[in-house]
């Protein structure tokens, strides 16, 4: 099922290689790019990212912006006036040919300005099937995608059959938004692995963290009403593409049959990132951070989609 899930690359890099003529002629045109600096904070340096559809998102500090002298726009987080600042740069329009004034322009800024090196995540893709392609970049590290599994017995999790007794459009009631609730946060617990939960043998799950001199302790118990289910959890960490996890979703939900089992796909974004869905602007804020999760059962064919944003996110 992992199978279509390959590697990406980790690599030293000035922000003006990622402009380069052979850089956007070798992997912008011809494939799908995601690629993001990680040696900054988005909350106190700059960040840059390329977003998958061949626009560069240089998330900046007002100083940088300021001395890089390019157009770009005021970020709306955080919320101090002229904090951060936006700059897209298209990779595959027709003024970033070298012999383009524009493109020309943007080269002189980024090496005057933009001169030190970053440390990037990057992943090249088939555009159609997501798969992972090589990148042939001097002193680049081949980085595989962690994968993680575990089954686990008789589990409590709260009872479901009602999150997919509504039909479509239908307005949802305060029981059913708290059952959705419920559930949702059933399976952050779930997805942080087996020490989060405990079988059905127990009656909560005990989470004890301890800080320098305070011991803080917390307890979640399934709320009611809940019935006992097995299941296996497979993780994977690192960059993924799209298309990737397209995929993976299209398997999970296997050849459509009534008997197929219920599955569960959580996705989580970079907190780092500059870039939400639909190329939103994207800020971190620790309160919250973007994920989504699908939860199909296919004996009915529906699927309910639990959908989460950070508060400093355009999207939400």
């Amino acid at each position: 099922m992992l199978g279509h899930i390959g590697p990406y690359y980790r690599v030293k890099l000035k922000p003006s290689d990622l402009i380069s003529p052979d850089f956007i002629r070798g992997y912008i045109q011809t494939s799908t790019v995601v690629a993001l600096s990680i040696d900054e904070r988005i909350d106190t340096g700059d960040v840059l990212a390329i977003d998958g559809q061949g626009i560069l998102v240089l998330s900046l500090c007002k100083d940088t912006y300021e001395v890089l002298g390019l157009v770009g726009e005021q970020a709306m987080f955080p919320l101090q006036p002229n904090a951060r600042h936006i700059v897209r740069i298209d990779l595959k329009a027709n003024t970033m040919d070298q012999t383009k004034k524009h493109y020309q322009r943007i080269k002189s800024r980024f090496e005057a300005v933009l001169d030190r090196e970053m440390e990037f995540v990057i992943g090249r893709y088939d555009r159609d099937t997501g798969k992972s392609l090589n990148l042939d970049i001097p002193g680049a590290t081949v980085c595989e995608p962690a994968v993680e599994e575990f089954h686990m017995r008789d589990i409590w999790m709260p009872e479901t059959s009602r999150l997919f007794d509504i039909q479509a459009g239908a307005r949802k009631d305060d029981e059913w938004s708290q059952l959705a609730t419920d559930v949702f946060e059933w399976i952050g617990m779930a997805s942080s692995g087996p020490h989060r939960l405990l079988s059905a043998a127990g009656a909560s799950t005990k989470i004890a963290a301890a800080a320098a001199v305070v011991r803080d302790t917390r307890t979640y118990s399934v709320p009611e009403p809940r019935t006992r289910e097995s299941f296996s959890s497979v993780s994977v960490s690192g960059l993924l593409s799209a298309g990737a996890i397209r995929r993976l979703a299209d398997e999970l939900g296997g050849d459509g049959s009534p008997n197929a089992p219920d599955t569960i796909l959580c996705v989580w974004g970079h907190e780092d990132a500059p870039v939400s869905w639909a190329s939103s602007e994207h800020n971190f804020l620790i309160s919250g951070e973007n994920m989504y999760a699908q939860f199909r059962r296919p004996s009915c064919n529906q699927c309910v989609i639990f959908q989460a944003c950070g508060p400093w996110d355009t999207f939400s």
